[in-house]
């Protein structure tokens, strides 16, 4: 009796499997056809491209700020088949200072929610961005409120006329890499500062270096230190890309390449180092003497690299006798 159930169960199952396949194959086509597979031609996207004006890239502090404005070219690319409508002058503001950690007992910056400052229609256009138009965006009294360290930066979301809008994070990889066409632009980013004249290429001597001996450095090989040369490029706004952060502590105790990515940047006199080196490290200075021609520091890495740092100029400029780390 077992057996025939059995049977039967199985001749059940085969007359009702064969049309729900028939059904579900059905169902798939008809899918299929309301919701065809995207064509990545329809959804590539676009990029902008930013050229700066050298001379207005900052707030100048030592001069009324109504009137001043920072200025650069803006075009696009949608890759001969994305048509940009237009493009947003997106502005997020990191106020320099204005709260208070109190478990740290330090002051910390305050970053604002991002505004729409203006938008571009018109492809290539040359781009102004006022201290009037920053405070009218983020509502603030008036230009007496921006201060020194205060931070400006524009991304650039995308409007398609496909009613698409490509955007990009603020510190995306994407940035460097111009060929990624999922996103919209990179950034333009300012401070309020004073104007600043750090560049140059110096002598520099370098001692007390160390190194962890446990990943392989060899400080012993820079015996009681080392010499050579080192660039700091101007890169507008305060800001100077540094030839060599370790200034040679990479090349004799690591047998290694120069520390390059990491940025000098000066805020009326007061400097500090931003950006991260080759292998993502961080670093930082501590300003130990000051003359027209001199400057030593001590400078370190979050990987345990250091060492003590003098820059003699060569040139006909000074060492801004003010010259200060926090």
């Amino acid at each position: 009796q077992l057996i025939k159930t059995l049977n039967a169960m199985k001749k059940i199952n085969k007359y009702f499997i064969i049309p729900m396949l028939i059904l579900f194959s059905a169902i798939a086509c008809r899918d299929e056809s309301l919701n065809p597979a995207p064509d990545m031609n329809d959804h590539i996207g676009a990029i902008t491209l930013i050229t700066p004006n050298p001379n207005r890239t900052f707030f100048d502090l030592t001069q009324p700020l109504a009137g001043q404005y920072i200025e650069f070219t803006i075009d696009v690319d949608g890759f001969d088949v994305t048509q940009v409508n237009s493009v947003d002058l997106e502005l997020v503001f990191t106020e320099n200072d204005r709260l208070f950690d109190p478990f740290q007992q330090v002051p910390v910056d305050s970053v604002y929610d991002p505004v729409v400052v203006k938008s571009v229609t018109t492809f290539p256009s040359t781009v102004q961005v006022s201290a009037d138009e920053v405070v009218e965006a983020l509502g603030l009294s008036s230009v007496n409120d921006i201060e020194v360290g205060d931070i400006f930066n524009l991304t650039f979301p995308i409007h398609t006329e496909d009613g698409r809008r490509l955007t990009v994070a603020l510190n995306s990889e994407l940035c460097n890499q111009p060929g990624q066409p999922s996103f919209g632009g990179c950034n333009v980013q300012w401070v309020a500062t004073c104007p600043s004249d750090l560049s140059g290429t110096f002598n520099f001597s370098t001692t007390n270096i160390t190194g962890d001996v446990t990943q392989g450095a060899n400080p012993a090989a820079c015996g009681i230190g080392v010499t050579g040369t080192a660039t700091f490029t101007d890169l507008g706004g305060g800001r100077y890309a540094i030839s060599d952060a370790t200034y040679g502590q990479y090349d004799c105790a690591w047998n290694d390449n120069p520390a390059t990515g990491v940025i000098l940047v000066d805020v009326c006199n007061e400097v500090s180092l931003t950006g991260a080196d080759q292998y993502g490290l961080i670093y930082t200075m501590t300003i130990i003497n000051v003359t027209p021609t001199v400057l030593e520091f001590d400078w370190a890495n979050d990987f345990g690299d250091s060492g003590r740092t003098t820059l003699t100029r060569t040139d006909s400029k000074q060492w801004p006798a003010s010259l200060h780390t926090n």
